[in-house]
């Protein structure tokens, strides 16, 4: 590697042509120039210099060297200038991990954003579940993970990582659009559809866990018919009037509504929705793009009731 403060002294040597008005323009002794001078060669393998006199006359291979000295410095200048600015906050790169909903609904619109109101930040967006943004923030695969509440979150207090709170995510109910409580603007858990037919996912999923503890707080378990993992196969089966699901708001956003209806449920299961980072950084601009974003997500009142040709009923 060429250290770039002995390139500089090569140039100053090409204006100055002695060593002593080299140091003097540098404010160095004579022999600090010449030797870093005689190290700047040893680094490069070539003879930068040859004395005539009482000047140095630069070699040819010095020549070829100061051809790309300008471009190096004016490099080194504009890599200062852009530190300066990240300091400030105008610029950045930061890769961000999410799990699929959460980039569907909170990471994509905010990067989205971002582009236009901060145009010196670049963001890479990678799909990562919970269980494995811990581990990507500490080894540097992702600089903030936008994650959610679960067994997988490091430790409260630890100093390691940063949590900053987006938004409390409520699972609400997915029902048939000709079920008898699709009329019903607000539904109670227990009351409601603890008798129902339920469509949800596995044991040791954390949509099965959320539920079904919420469900056993409110006095009952879920009677689960139909074990599927994927929200869209949810909405199918529902539409179908197999049953009804309790599902993450995230997770119903954006899917056709054909058929179904959505309702908020009192005493439903929740998610915290969170940012993780590690300790020594800062998540902004992002952690407020990535807000505002969640205060966009549509509530169950503004889903209208659709039935399976696409018109209102």
């Amino acid at each position: 590697m060429i250290d770039v403060r002995r390139l500089q002294l090569l140039q100053a040597l090409d204006q100055h042509h002695t060593v002593a008005g080299t140091a003097e323009a540098l404010s160095v002794t004579p022999s600090a120039v010449s030797q870093q001078l005689a190290a700047l060669s040893k680094e490069t393998g070539v003879a930068l210099v040859e004395r005539s006199g009482r000047r140095f006359l630069l070699t040819g291979a010095a020549r070829v060297l100061l051809e790309h000295a300008g471009v190096i410095f004016a490099e080194m200048e504009r890599a200062q200038a852009d530190l300066a600015r990240h300091a400030d906050g105008t610029v950045g790169v930061a890769r961000v991990g999410s799990f699929a909903t959460g980039i569907a609904d909170l990471v994509a619109p905010a990067v989205a954003r971002l582009r236009g109101s901060h145009p010196g930040w670049r963001f890479e967006i990678v799909q990562a579940e919970p269980e494995e943004s811990t581990e990507m923030l500490r080894t540097g695969a992702i600089d903030v993970a936008v994650t959610m509440s679960s067994v997988h979150l490091p430790p409260s207090g630890t100093k390691e990582f940063r949590v900053d709170p987006i938004m409390v995510e409520p699972f609400d109910a997915v029902l048939p659009y000709n079920h008898p409580l699709a009329a019903s603007t607000h539904l109670e858990l227990a009351a409601d559809l603890a008798g129902s037919d339920w469509i949800m996912s596995g044991p040791g999923s954390a949509w099965y866990d959320c539920v079904t503890a919420a469900c056993n707080q409110a006095g009952f378990q879920p009677r689960i018919v139909h074990t599927v993992d994927e929200f869209s196969a949810v909405f199918a089966m529902v539409q179908a009037g197999l049953g009804v699901a309790l599902m993450p708001r995230l997770g119903w956003t954006g899917l056709p509504s054909a058929g179904i209806v959505v309702r908020s449920v009192r005493n439903t299961a929740q998610r915290h929705i969170l940012a993780v980072s590690r300790a020594g950084s800062h998540p902004e601009p992002l952690l407020g793009a990535v807000r505002e974003a969640a205060s966009k997500v549509p509530v169950p009142s503004a889903v209208p009731l659709m039935v399976s040709g696409g018109g209102a009923a």
